[in-house]
């Protein structure tokens, strides 16, 4: 009798453990803005997803929602404020709070996106993340995409005055200097509203990585693409995730998540970026687009009507508390240099 009381009490303990097991699960809700059919989407993000199940044996669960949280450029409030756990987010969708990271939004950057993607992470955690731009929530990741080029409806972009008094959709806050000294008139919305602006004439064209002229079935609306060598811009998303959920998560499953987050995600994300660029080029030039590349004269008006945009960032970057702004852009623009040296010899 005492026998099989013991045996009942060590079942009822095992079940009891077993059910506390299951509920110690922590599920990730992750709020999706990208199209079903994107690219990313499906090579990188849902690919992290599952990665992330199986570095934390099955604790930790990435649950893709079947629709966005709110708005997209409102994804930063939806994880801060616990809306969704996770989220990534176009930094220059909220002007003003990521002003350390617009420096590999600057013109010129670097149009390879294995290059600048792992980078800019490598010099974040390095350099940026002491200043908390990101109050609120954890970054998994932050990184540049493809570089950003010039897409116009009705023609091409050849001459520095090209753009004057054009209205010109304008990805994020770092660009709007740079659209001013062009003269365009900036419409500050996202890409996924693209369309329709085009399609009412509310914009005449955008600034715009190559990728976005595809994945967001653009080809007819804006077939005049200029390629810009080194990038009109650059934009830096990131993954991030709200800071209190990530706390929850024991320490050696964040240990892992991280792993496959961080340095490693950006570089997953250039190449990805540098697949699709190359794939949205081929889709407008099929789809009987022009596509030019910056001539020399105008490369070099560019660079001069766009120098005083380098300082108005070295001036932003001192005020929110980064003494030695100069420097760092010359430390950025170094280890950009020698990640492409590494990445030409591995070729």
């Amino acid at each position: 009798m005492k026998f099989g009381a013991s045996k009942l009490w060590a079942a009822t303990a095992a079940l009891l453990i077993a059910a506390s097991g299951a509920s110690a699960q922590t599920v990730l809700r992750y709020s999706n803005w990208l199209p079903p059919t994107h690219t990313l989407k499906k090579t990188v993000f849902e690919p992290w997803a599952e990665e992330v199940a199986k570095v934390t044996n099955g604790r930790v669960k990435v649950d893709m929602l079947p629709k966005v949280v709110g708005s997209v450029p409102g994804q930063l409030d939806v994880v801060r404020d616990g809306q969704a756990d996770v989220s990534w987010i176009v930094n220059g969708y909220t002007p003003g709070r990521f002003t350390l990271s617009e420096i590999a939004e600057l013109p010129f950057m670097g149009d390879d996106a294995e290059v600048t993607s792992p980078t800019f992470h490598r010099f974040y955690e390095r350099h940026l993340a002491k200043y908390g731009e990101f109050k609120g929530v954890h970054v998994l990741s932050t990184f540049p995409v493809g570089s950003g080029h010039i897409f116009l409806a009705k023609k091409q972009f050849r001459a520095i005055g090209d753009l004057k008094g054009m209205k010109m959709r304008n990805p994020q806050g770092s660009t709007l200097p740079i659209m001013a000294a062009l003269g365009a008139v900036p419409v500050q919305k996202p890409v996924t509203e693209m369309y329709e602006l085009l399609s009412s004439g509310v914009v005449d064209g955008s600034f715009l990585n190559r990728e976005a002229v595809y994945g967001y079935k653009l080809l007819d609306a804006l077939p005049h693409l200029t390629l810009i060598p080194g990038g009109i811009y650059n934009t830096v998303l990131s993954l991030v995730i709200n800071e209190k959920k990530w706390n929850e998560i024991s320490e050696a499953d964040r240990r892992a998540i991280m792993g496959i987050s961080g340095e490693a995600l950006a570089t997953s994300i250039g190449k990805a970026y540098n697949r699709i660029d190359g794939e949205g080029v081929d889709a407008l030039r099929k789809n009987g687009g022009t596509i030019e590349v910056a001539s020399p004269q105008l490369m070099a008006d560019l660079k001069s009507t766009l120098r005083p945009v380098e300082q108005a960032w070295i001036d932003a970057a001192k005020k929110k508390g980064m003494a030695d702004a100069d420097k760092m852009l010359e430390e950025y623009r170094a280890m950009l240099a020698e990640a492409a040296k590494n990445r030409q010899a591995r070729k």
